[in-house]
């Protein structure tokens, strides 16, 4: 859990200075009294978490001097986030608005905003400098998979596939068969290694369609091939009566490559073996790009958001 503490907070030409806390250090005990706006990062993910998070909301009654609360929420992957709304100030609550993960159809940019899932920190993903990837260089592998394999789920079938397949030998992939929280170092060192020598990462879907692995491939610039399907629970926006996981990437219009079916990729993996070295580093210089862009768009809402809703700070 994080906490973003702004306090007293000057908005001279619409600047914003953000006190950032994190760390088991951060209780809601330590947040100064003097404290007038918050954004909390909370995580709502399975029940345990969502009381945790339940702790900092109902503690912010006693600040005082609070004037305006955000929240940062790591949503249910299943879309069951219900338990936030008693919260949010259109039912009395103390919070303002709300980026809120995974496609839920809440959003609707007035209380709730989409927010991207991100690299997975909490297994000390490493923060990558774009600018320094090798764009130019030959990569070893034409794509990799590194998870967890469930029974009778898609990644069956995509592994099936790339024993099959012609090119499937070409590939990097090591499969588990039960999911852990933590890695040890030689399997994230591992993980690592084959996002920086693949040309492609393939993402198949888990719980939800938007995962971890998506932004960990870009960032070492290895282009996701994403399933794109709708997973089971309440997400999704409904465009033509069809519920379209991954709105937000695709509005942002994500370079990926997006597959119905795993039958797709002996395909792709012929086409992909055909590219040239200079139409790869070409491609993979745009995808790159287009995720350092995307990243501060994301950073822009935010700000614009909190300037508009906590300091009526209108551009």
């Amino acid at each position: 859990m994080f906490l973003k503490d702004i306090c007293s907070v000057p908005y001279q030409s619409s600047q914003i200075v953000e006190v950032f806390r994190t760390g088991p250090g951060v209780i809601p005990s330590k947040v100064p009294k003097s404290t007038e706006n918050v954004i909390l990062v909370l995580n709502g993910r399975e029940p345990s978490k969502i009381d945790f998070a339940k702790l900092w909301l109902d503690f912010l009654p006693t600040l005082t001097n609070l004037k305006n609360v955000a929240v940062i929420l790591l949503g249910n992957e299943q879309c069951n986030n219900e338990w936030i709304k008693s919260y949010m100030q259109l039912r009395g609550g103390p919070v303002k608005f709300v980026f809120l993960v995974y496609d839920s159809p809440d959003i609707d940019d007035q209380n709730f905003y989409q927010w991207p899932l991100g690299v997975a920190t909490y297994r000390d993903f490493p923060k990558v400098d774009s600018a320094h990837l090798p764009v130019e260089t030959h990569r070893k592998y034409l794509c990799n998979f590194l998870g967890t394999i469930y029974p009778n789920s898609s990644r069956e079938t995509l592994i099936e596939t790339l024993k099959s397949s012609q090119h499937g030998k070409q590939c990097y992939y090591r499969v588990r068969h039960e999911w852990s929280p933590k890695e040890t170092e030689d399997s994230r060192d591992d993980y690592l290694r084959s996002l920086a020598q693949s040309d492609l990462t393939l993402s198949p879907v888990g719980v939800n369609t938007e995962c971890y692995r998506i932004y960990e491939a870009l960032s070492y610039g290895s282009l996701p091939v994403v399933e794109d399907v709708m997973t089971s629970g309440n997400c999704g926006h409904s465009v033509s009566s069809k519920n379209i996981p991954l709105r937000l990437l695709k509005e942002s219009k994500a370079p990926f490559i997006y597959v119905k079916h795993w039958s797709e990729l002996p395909a792709l993996l012929e086409k992909e073996a055909a590219m040239s070295q200079v139409q790869k580093a070409n491609r993979r210089r745009h995808f790159i790009q287009w995720y350092e862009d995307f990243k501060s768009k994301m950073r822009d809402v935010l700000v614009r958001t909190l300037q508009e809703k906590f300091f009526f700070i209108i551009k």
